[in-house]
């Protein structure tokens, strides 16, 4: 019987000490996944990239898009208090794009990427972009209907980086529409007239903008509580 419980605590000990050292501890460390899907675009025309690669952080393929550039995959992550991945989109001729996610851990997550790649012709990688949204379809089908307010949305950062170009203005219209813009973000107003407080230094209208502030020197800007004026924003 003593050599029994001598044999089982150097059994004990073996394994505690294996299990110190890395290689054998990874092997016990909970894996889940993420599931996956989404649609691979040319960022300029808002075409499907057929053959793009999906890769993980550590190299590993996740999908291959087919001809209407749709993927399905699963993203491994290391469960140790949150939700840590990487996805990279790649295609020939295009740059690649890295989307890295770290979320609270939410349980058995479905979610849907819709990844647009610039050419390596272009000056540089500031048009490529990423957009994500949960959802527990993941067919092409569900994929494709929320393609459609990608596309919108696309087109509107299209015609605000247009207004902005070769100019600091703050105050624009588009599309009949009113916003605020930082180099940063955006916010949508309901008014030229609708007041604003710079530095809570000064109220004017966001139509006056333009003439006080240049975007380039906003730091911050947000909606307002205040009974005077409905927008803050902030300078350096």
């Amino acid at each position: 019987m003593k050599k029994i419980s001598e044999s089982i605590l150097l059994f004990c000990l073996v394994l505690f000490s294996l299990a110190k050292s890395s290689g054998f501890k990874d092997r016990f460390t909970e894996s889940k996944f993420i599931e996956i899907a989404g649609i691979v675009i040319d960022s300029e025309s808002l075409t499907p990239l057929e053959n793009a690669k999906l890769y993980d952080e550590k190299g590993k393929l996740i999908s291959t898009t087919d001809n209407r550039g749709y993927f399905s995959g699963k993203v491994n992550y290391s469960e140790k208090g949150g939700i840590h991945f990487k996805i990279r989109a790649e295609h020939n001729g295009y740059f690649s794009f890295t989307q890295k996610e770290n979320w609270a851990n939410l349980g058995n997550v479905r979610c849907i990427y819709y990844f647009g790649l610039e050419k390596t012709s272009g000056i540089s990688m500031k048009n490529s972009f990423s957009e994500m949204k949960l959802s527990k379809d993941l067919t092409y089908e569900s994929v494709l209907a929320g393609f459609e307010s990608v596309k919108n949305n696309r087109s509107f950062y299209h015609k605000l980086a247009l207004a902005g170009s070769n100019n600091e203005k703050v105050f624009f219209m588009i599309d009949q529409k009113y916003y605020i813009v930082s180099n940063t973000g955006w916010l949508l107003i309901t008014s030229p007239d609708d007041k604003v407080s710079v530095n809570k230094k000064k109220i004017i209208k966001a139509s006056e903008l333009n003439t006080l502030i240049k975007r380039k020197y906003i730091k911050n800007m947000s909606p307002s509580e205040s009974k005077d004026y409905l927008y803050e924003i902030y300078t350096k």
